[in-house]
């Protein structure tokens, strides 16, 4: 009867059963607790990455387009520095 399955398998296009969710679903799972570790700061420093990000996007945005907003906005951040938390 063996024989006979391999034979009908062989004249037929269908794929025998590929298991399709377990390795995806892994992967997907993996990835993810990956990325929110490194969005927590548990597997890398990525605040300190945050910060060099804004503090850089802040730079090229007010060397390129200064404005009165900007002026305002820096005093305001300025005033949150300083403030008790």
């Amino acid at each position: 009867t063996h024989a006979v399955h391999f034979a009908a398998m062989a004249g037929s296009d269908l794929v025998p059963y590929v298991n399709t969710w377990l390795w995806p679903s892994f992967t997907l799972v993996g990835t993810s607790s990956l990325m929110f570790g490194i969005y927590i700061g548990k597997i890398t420093n990525s605040h300190e990455w945050k910060e060099i990000f804004l503090d850089y996007c802040h730079h090229k945005r007010t060397t390129h387009s200064p404005n009165p907003l900007d002026k305002v906005a820096r005093t305001v951040l300025n005033l949150l520095k300083i403030s008790p938390k």
